[in-house]
């Protein structure tokens, strides 16, 4: 199941992704690590698992993944990319 709102649309690549707001017209592009988290939430994956996975791939800490998954899906929330009924930053 997305953790995206319904209005939005998104396409992820080796360079990242683009997220597109279509009720807005408005556009996000996204790193690699950022498209990568969408990624796994969309596969269903819940987010301590989302982060330990994300510090595996990466070789980063497993708190400083947690802080920076954690503060990117609230900056996705302010600007209404997530659904306000899907995972919790």
């Amino acid at each position: 199941m997305t953790p995206l709102a319904n209005n939005i649309r998104r396409v992820s690549s080796a360079d990242g992704g683009i997220v597109l707001d279509v009720r807005r017209g408005t556009l996000f592009r996204l790193n690699p690590l950022g498209a990568r988290v969408l990624d796994l939430l969309d596969q269903g994956e819940p987010l301590p698992r989302v982060a330990y996975l994300i510090g595996a791939e990466f070789g980063v800490a497993l708190a400083v993944v947690q802080t920076d998954v954690s503060e990117f899906l609230h900056s996705l929330k302010i600007h209404g990319v997530l659904d306000p009924s899907g995972p919790k930053a």
